[in-house]
């Protein structure tokens, strides 16, 4: 089966889940409270689907989904693309994509250790991010850029790729409270010993 294939097919289930994540700064600071969710245009970025610039691919971000899951697009059509399996972004689009597949289980996982930092402007890099998540789990590292949306109050990935060597600046944040919502039913995945919700 493709792989891009697979992974549509996992991110068509996060169309249905929220991360509730809640921040802080340190001792004395207000927290920081992020609504993560996932919308069907967030899948371009996500795959990585702009750096392949030599294949036709189409802009319209909300129709990849459907182009991957009806098979108009698959692994033999973006291995036409010279970038596929080019390292020249420090990793191969084809390994972004199969990091995608992962993406709910690096969510979720409690053996996924989670490092946050508040991005600064001082990062010389194109991805337009306010937080940086990175995910270590087991041998595995991975990179989730996250930003706020403009349209409501949730943030979207803008991006996610396996760790690279390029250094990103950022103010640390320590992880308070982690909890996935899937309709109404809100699960609890992390909650730090001395943390306490106040509204």
């Amino acid at each position: 089966m493709d792989q891009v294939y697979i992974a549509a097919k996992e991110f068509e289930k996060l169309l249905l889940i929220q991360y509730r994540i809640i921040l802080s700064a340190g001792k004395n600071k207000p927290t920081e409270r992020i609504l993560l969710n996932f919308e069907q245009e967030d899948l371009y970025h996500m795959l990585g689907l702009q750096h392949l610039n030599d294949i036709e691919i189409p802009h319209d971000k909300k129709s990849i989904l459907g182009m991957i899951i009806a098979g108009k697009i698959d692994d033999n059509y973006l291995a036409k693309s010279n970038l596929y399996n080019n390292s020249k972004n420090e990793y191969r689009i084809s390994d972004r994509i199969v990091m995608l597949s992962e993406i709910e289980k690096l969510l979720d996982s409690e053996d996924t250790q989670f490092y946050i930092y508040r991005l600064q402007h001082l990062n010389k890099t194109v991805i337009k991010a306010d937080y940086l998540i990175v995910c270590k789990r087991k041998d595995n590292e991975a990179y989730i850029f996250i930003r706020k949306r403009k349209e409501n109050d949730y943030y979207g990935i803008v991006s996610c790729f396996p760790k690279s060597d390029t250094v990103y600046w950022g103010g640390k944040r320590y992880l308070m409270l982690k909890e996935k919502v899937v309709a109404t039913l809100s699960t609890e995945l992390f909650r730090h010993p001395g943390f306490i919700e106040r509204w």
